[in-house]
């Protein structure tokens, strides 16, 4: 039996199917951070150069260092100073008579025309007073002679006397209590230059560097000479050479 078309239940329609939508989930992305760079200043070093110094300057400037320094290490540094021409002698118990045209002989006429005392090669012939040599201080072409008058006073004489020309020549004497005659070695002595003062060389000459200069009063300690140069008697002194007729006693 066929059947109709009208009595067939028409089929259930099957629902679609379902489609779950996508999502888009969002992307997380950190945002980029720019450190800055530290970086230290350059320093730029100027360049040293030395001034240009012309040679002539340079020279003039080494001899003036020179003539500058030498004499105030002379003078602040005894040790290198050259030591001085220091001769002492004693007279023997027994002094003969010195031979004519020497120191001794010089001094002695000197110091008998000074006062008219006689002199004794060794002691006084009678109780009066006479001359008698107590010391010799001898130096280059130079002497100094040390004089007892052997008198109650006490007093002393000193002849200065130097060669020239081959001939021993008196400077001059002079008389005093002990102590008080001057220049001599191994006492005081006191700068006489009024109103000025008196240069000290590093030689005995006027040849001489001058290392100072003494003031008229000071007093200096004589520890070498007599030296004869130049027509001068030259003593030493601590800051150098003194000419005789700047010093005086104490």
């Amino acid at each position: 039996m066929e059947t109709s078309p009208a009595q067939v239940a028409p089929a259930a329609a099957l629902p679609e199917a379902v489609t779950v939508p996508s999502i888009s989930w969002p992307r997380l992305t950190l945002p980029s951070m720019t450190w800055p760079r530290l970086r230290l200043p350059a320093i730029v070093m100027p360049a040293l150069r030395p001034p240009q110094i012309p040679r002539l300057v340079l020279v003039v400037a080494a001899v003036l260092a020179v003539l500058l320094i030498a004499p105030v290490a002379y003078v602040l540094l005894p040790a290198i100073r050259p030591a001085a021409v220091q001769h002492i002698r004693e007279p023997a118990a027994n002094t003969a008579t010195p031979e004519a045209n020497s120191a001794a002989a010089a001094a002695i006429a000197g110091v008998k025309a000074k006062t008219g005392l006689p002199y004794a090669a060794a002691r006084c012939a009678t109780s009066g007073p006479c001359l008698t040599v107590a010391r010799e201080m001898l130096g280059p072409n130079a002497a100094a002679v040390l004089f007892s008058t052997a008198g109650a006073s006490g007093r002393q004489c000193v002849s200065y006397v130097f060669r020239s020309a081959g001939n021993w020549r008196l400077l001059e004497a002079a008389c005093g209590l002990p102590g008080q005659l001057s220049p001599l070695v191994g006492q005081n002595a006191t700068v006489h230059v009024p109103g000025n003062c008196a240069n000290v060389r590093d030689q005995a000459s006027l040849n001489g560097t001058v290392v100072g200069c003494l003031y008229d009063g000071m007093t200096v300690h004589v520890d070498g000479g007599p030296n004869y140069a130049d027509g001068r008697l030259w003593w030493h002194v601590a800051q150098g050479w003194m000419a005789h007729d700047f010093l005086t006693g104490p």
